[in-house]
């Protein structure tokens, strides 16, 4: 088994992972490349077909882009409790609660 790193021209890390030796190969898509090894996609990207860490900076702005956004998180908890309330609702007036 061999641990791969799939990256764009760009060098940005679209995937890693293990694979058969026989099968490094077959991991790229259309205008992806692929070289052994083990990155972590957030903080590292591929420069010279070697594995770079990122600036601190870099990292902080992926890592703030990936978090939740704390309305759309309220806003999805009370659409939930709308939903729950209603279908109990429901169930009561079918006589299966």
């Amino acid at each position: 088994m061999k641990n791969y790193i799939v990256y764009d021209q760009i060098g940005k890390i679209l995937r890693t992972g293990t694979c058969p030796d026989n099968m490094i190969l077959i991991q790229v898509g259309d205008g992806e490349f692929v070289m052994e090894g083990k990155a972590n996609d957030i903080e590292d990207r591929i420069v010279e077909s070697k594995v770079v860490r990122k600036t601190q900076v870099e990292i902080n702005t992926i890592r703030k882009a990936m978090e939740p956004d704390l309305n759309e998180m309220l806003i999805q908890n009370r659409m939930n409790e709308i939903v729950r309330r209603m279908a109990i609702d429901e169930l009561k007036k079918e006589g299966k609660l």
